[in-house]
């Protein structure tokens, strides 16, 4: 942890001080159903009302990920998605910014990675949708909505535009599988997990500490200026760059390691009641 601990309600330092929050979306600003609860919507809207700009930063792609993200109601200013992939304007619905490997990497980690365990499966994240080989749809048939994965695609090597990239492993869960698929990735690449039964891999550049910095340097804001929220191994690059950040209760040891203090959990609306604390200031 960077400097320290707090259970419940907490006293945001310098309210003025504060001018963009940047919130993980899975078991952190949403609850179990994978949705914003009321108090949250509440909380955030009155944020932007205040004038702080709010901004979603995910491992879900945009063209999912932004629906849920304003279904009950929330307003956000921008999305970063697919763990710092690409940047979407809420505003305009334009996407500003989209990483993506070069076509030879992608192959060659796939390659290395099947070397060593020839039963992996392998996702890709397209431009507009996501695709799968046969495995991943067999060791992964559901969604973490519960929906039905569809866009089985029997050859890879033709892809173009690849912006993230999904291995999977029968009997290896994500937590430890990191370890092994970063072996196979260049180091400039980015592995992770965001709490599903994959591992993702994002091109140089794609992590969220990295996407939400360029946004800031893009709008004159520094990191002392950024509260940032998550709880799982993706959100460690976001939690170390952000001036001030909360891992949620139920967060991976590795998430509150990394923040400057420790929030209630995405059930007890943790997001929510720092919010709250730093309107209240």
């Amino acid at each position: 942890m960077k400097t320290g601990v707090c259970n419940s309600t907490v006293a945001v330092e310098q309210r003025a001080a504060v001018r963009l929050i940047a919130s993980d979306l899975d078991g952190t600003l949403f609850g179990h159903d994978h949705r914003p609860a009321a108090r949250t919507v509440a909380a955030v809207n009155a944020a932007r009302e205040a004038g702080i700009i709010v901004v979603a930063a995910t491992g879900r792609s945009h063209f999912g990920g932004a629906a849920l993200a304003t279904s009950t109601g929330a307003e956000f200013d921008w999305f970063i998605g697919s763990n710092g992939g690409h940047r979407l304007n809420m505003q305009t619905r334009v996407v500003e910014e989209r990483l993506t490997f070069d076509t030879g990497p992608v192959h060659e980690i796939r390659s290395s990675i099947l070397n060593e365990f020839e039963d992996a499966g392998f996702g890709w994240e397209l431009e507009g949708h996501l695709v799968y080989d046969a495995n991943f749809l067999r060791l992964s048939a559901y969604s973490l909505d519960g929906k039905a994965r569809t866009g089985l695609i029997e050859d890879h090597t033709d892809l173009d535009g690849i912006g993230k990239m999904f291995v999977i492993h029968p009997e290896i869960p994500s937590h430890d599988l990191i370890d092994r698929v970063i072996d196979h990735a260049p180091p400039e690449h980015n592995v992770a997990s965001s709490g599903t039964d994959f591992v993702e891999i994002t091109p140089p550049g794609a992590d969220k500490g990295a996407s939400l910095a360029r946004l800031c340097s893009l709008i004159d804001i520094t990191a002392d200026e950024v509260i940032a929220f998550g709880d799982n191994n993706n959100d460690l690059t976001m939690l170390e760059w952000a001036g001030r950040s909360y891992a949620m209760a139920n967060a991976v040891p590795e998430a509150k390691d990394h923040a400057d203090e420790v929030t209630l959990s995405n059930a007890e609306f943790g997001v929510a009641e720092v919010i709250e604390s730093l309107l209240a200031a």
